[in-house]
C-alpha cells in the first residue's frame, strides 16, 4: 500500500487554476493504461488529478481519497480550488471505481465521489480493506486543523442569515443540518444533495451534526446528535440558549471500514441548547 500526502507547494501567490500541478497522483502529458489501486491520497490540492491531454485507458480503483484540498487550503482559497478526484479527462476515458471519496470535479455522471462505504461480500475486497485499517492504528488517514472563518455558504444551502435576541445567551439560527467534520473540509460538497448519501453513512457510525447558518457558523447542539439527526441536509430554524467554548474539539469521521479522518476544531465553537427546533417547509425558503 503507499500513501501519498501533501505533495507539491502552496506558497502565498497559489494560483487556483485548473491545471494547478499540485497533486497526489498524477496522470499527465499522454498517459494511458496506467493501474492506481489500494492508496491512501490525502492533504494535496487534488488527490487524483487527471488531465485532458491522457490518452486513456487509466484505472483508479480502491483507493482511499480524502482531505483534498487539505482543509487550511479550502478555508484560504475557498472550497472549489481542488478535489479528492479532479478529472479533466473525456467521460469513459478512465475507469473511476470502487474508491473512497468525498468530492469530485469532472464530467462523469454519476460522479463517483461522494463515495465514504459500501458493503461489499468479496473475499479480496474485505482482506484489502482490512490491511488498510491495519495501517491506521499509527497513522490516521488525515488530521487536519479547522480555524473558523465566516466563510459565507451558497444560495442552495439557504438563504436566512442566523439571528441573535437582545439576550445574548439566547439565540434563533436558520441553517441547514450537515455532517460537521465534512462541511469543515468541503463546506460546498457537505451541504450539496449529492452528499445526503455520504452524509447518512457517517451518521450512521456516529459523525457529529452541527447547523451551518448562511454565514459558515457552526452551532453544535449541546445533546450531541438526538434532535438532529432525523433533519440531516434539511434547513431548520432552532431557538434555544448557547454558549461560547474555547476549548479545541476534535471531530472524527469515518472514511471506509478501518479508516478516520480527524479534524481538530480550535479558535472555540458554539454550542447551542435546542428548546424549540422546526424543519423549513421548501415552499417557505
Amino acid at each position: 500500500m503507499n500513501v501519498y500526502s501533501g505533495n507539491g507547494s502552496l506558497p502565498p501567490t497559489f494560483s487556483s487554476g485548473a491545471t494547478s500541478n499540485n497533486f497526489g497522483v498524477g496522470l499527465v502529458g499522454t498517459s494511458k493504461d496506467n493501474l492506481i489501486e489500494k492508496n491512501k491520497i490525502g492533504g494535496n490540492l487534488n488527490g487524483v488529478l487527471i488531465m485532458a491531454s491522457t490518452q486513456g485507458g487509466n484505472i483508479i480503483r480502491r483507493n482511499i481519497i480524502a482531505g483534498n484540498p487539505p482543509v487550511q487550503v479550502s478555508n484560504a482559497f475557498g472550497a472549489s480550488v481542488g478535489a479528492d478526484i479532479q478529472d479533466l479527462a473525456t467521460p469513459g476515458a478512465n475507469t473511476l471505481e470502487d474508491n473512497q471519496c468525498l468530492t469530485y470535479m469532472g464530467s462523469v455522471v454519476p460522479a463517483p465521489c461522494p463515495r465514504i462505504s459500501k458493503p461489499d461480500n468479496n473475499e479480496d475486497r474485505q482482506r484489502d480493506i482490512a490491511a488498510l485499517g491495519r495501517n491506521r492504528l499509527a497513522f490516521p488517514l488525515i488530521n487536519a486543523v479547522f480555524h473558523p472563518s465566516g466563510r459565507s455558504l451558497s444560495k442552495a444551502a439557504g438563504s436566512e442569515q442566523s439571528g441573535q435576541t437582545s439576550d445574548s445567551n439566547s439565540v434563533t439560527v436558520t441553517g441547514k443540518v450537515v455532517d460537521a467534520a465534512c462541511f469543515m473540509l468541503h463546506a460546498s460538497a457537505a451541504t450539496a444533495a449529492s452528499h445526503k448519501d455520504c452524509g447518512a453513512a457517517c451518521l450512521a457510525r456516529g459523525a457529529p451534526l452541527a447547523i451551518a447558518t448562511d454565514d459558515g457558523v457552526l452551532y453544535f447542539p449541546a445533546d450531541g446528535n438526538q434532535r438532529l439527526k432525523s433533519m440531516l441536509n434539511a434547513r431548520v430554524r432552532a431557538s434555544g440558549t448557547f454558549v461560547e467554548k474555547h476549548d479545541p474539539m476534535e471531530l472524527k469521521m469515518p472514511v471506509g471500514d478501518k479508516n478516520q479522518m480527524v479534524v481538530r476544531l480550535e479558535g472555540g465553537y458554539k454550542q447551542i441548547t435546542i428548546e424549540t427546533l422546526a424543519r423549513i417547509p421548501t415552499e417557505k425558503r
